[in-house]
């Protein structure tokens, strides 16, 4: 996503401006419709294309964007705080790289909470880490569920992210 976004706010600067292209169509002496950005003759007159369709994402909000005072809320309430994982998303393929897997989650945890994370339902670290990051050790072929929880001290169970599901799979060799 970040590489489209990049490649897309420098076409501008290459002088590849699709938005402001003019589009002509023409059939060729097979009797084929032909599209170009340049007439190949003089007497053919741009076409008028539809408005291109957009997008605006919702707005972001992120925990670290939030005021210190706020923070401290869901604490004075007795809620835990909200936790997901961020990487892998749902669904996504991961072609195998030495049978590791990386998992990132999004939570703030309070003084003493840490974190335990799960691949298939069996806990994966024995003592709980207040690190957002972990790494799957031999992670074979397949579907698998992937989760994380916040943990109280005394490994009491706070709350747990919604499960993703990712699929492991052979890598691809490119000819």
């Amino acid at each position: 996503m970040r590489a489209l976004l990049t490649v897309l706010l420098l076409l501008p600067l290459l002088g590849l401006t699709p938005a402001s292209a003019e589009v002509y169509r023409w059939k060729d002496a097979k009797g084929v419709t032909q599209y170009g950005d340049e007439p190949p003759s003089d007497q053919l007159k741009p076409v008028e294309l539809p408005p291109l369709q957009t997008y605006s994402p919702p707005p972001v909000s992120s925990t670290s964007q939030k005021p210190a005072a706020s923070a401290e809320k869901p604490a004075e309430s007795g809620k835990p705080p909200p936790i997901r994982i961020t990487s892998p998303a749902q669904d996504e393929t991961i072609r195998e790289a030495g049978k590791q897997l990386s998992v990132s989650v999004d939570t703030a945890l309070r003084q003493g909470q840490g974190l335990l994370y799960f691949l298939d339902g069996v806990q994966q670290n024995k003592i709980a880490t207040v690190s957002t990051a972990y790494l799957f050790e031999a992670v074979e072929r397949g579907e698998h569920s992937i989760t994380a929880a916040v943990v109280t001290a005394e490994g009491k169970e706070l709350i747990r992210a919604a499960p993703v599901t990712i699929y492991i799979k052979p890598p691809i060799v490119l000819r």
